[in-house]
């Protein structure tokens, strides 16, 4: 059964976006009654900020640019509606598929706009897509079919619980899905279709890619640390029997310093991710 328009707000983050700032905040508007839409203006140096303004939008200004991840922080933080919806304010969004997640959000936690492969993304950016989809599936356990989705719609109370967790760039949305992935609400993927964005973009590849991955790896190490020793000190054990094996049969049946100190590095890395694993779970206790 689909919630009602009036429990539901939007969150734009805009940052020199005067080139479809206006037709994305009109085109919600059409599309919507009863629904809150605040654009979040992250120090832009451009006429973003009236021209919101101007088509409806209810503006909150960051005076120096902050980060897309602050801006969403921002209106989650400045409106009471029970559902937060984050639509980006670059026009590759669709007014319609914000109607579909928010249609489909009843019960769930999180609905995310997976892109499908009509999707406009840049030639140069998919290698790097797969290598990134291909990692965090294995960390988390699961397929994701989008990690990274701009459109996407929560339950608020759910994402107030993880707010803490949330960066102030452009990982915000990598973090929030592995913490509802990870800490097991219920969420749900939907398939859409992103145009070509308008303006210039301020993501770099070779700079948010890497911080990504390790964003991604240190968030698997917050909610499941196993995932990430348990690995580890299976290739350290694995290696020092192999060293153990070369030992005996080329060393003339003596061990060398290499092998007790593969062995011992991978019971310390053991005990290292239980530990961690007890931690994590005293902290899901408290927050969950």
């Amino acid at each position: 059964m689909p919630v009602p328009e009036s429990s539901v707000a939007i969150v734009i983050p805009a940052f020199d976006e005067e080139a479809a700032i206006e037709e994305v905040v009109r085109s919600l508007k059409e599309r919507f009654v009863d629904v809150e839409i605040i654009v979040v203006n992250d120090g832009a140096t451009d006429d973003t900020e009236e021209i919101a303004r101007n088509a409806g939008a209810l503006v909150i200004n960051h005076q120096m640019r902050l980060g897309y991840g602050s801006a969403l922080t921002t209106g989650v933080r400045n409106t009471t509606r029970e559902y937060v919806l984050f639509f980006d304010g670059d026009g590759q969004h669709s007014a319609d598929d914000a109607g579909r997640l928010i249609d489909e959000c009843d019960g769930y936690d999180m609905v995310v706009g997976a892109r499908t492969a009509r999707s406009h993304t840049p030639f140069l950016r998919k290698p790097g897509k797969l290598a990134l989809k291909w990692f965090s599936d294995f960390l988390a356990g699961t397929r994701i079919p989008d990690l990274n989705s701009g459109l996407r719609i929560f339950r608020r109370e759910t994402l107030m619980r993880y707010l803490h967790l949330m960066p102030s760039g452009f990982s915000f949305s990598t973090t929030s899905t592995f913490a509802i992935l990870k800490s097991r609400r219920r969420f749900k993927f939907i398939p859409i279709t992103t145009r070509k964005r308008q303006g210039k973009s301020t993501v770099r590849k070779w700079r948010h890619g890497p911080k990504t991955l390790m964003l991604m790896l240190r968030l698997t190490v917050l909610f499941s640390p196993l995932k990430v020793f348990l690995p580890v000190s299976f290739v350290l054990f694995t290696t020092s029997i192999v060293s153990l094996v070369i030992d005996i049969t080329l060393g003339g049946g003596g061990v060398g310093d290499t092998t007790p100190f593969l062995a011992v590095s991978s019971l310390i890395v053991f005990m290292f991710g239980l530990l961690c694993d007890q931690v994590s779970a005293m902290r899901r206790e408290k927050y969950d």
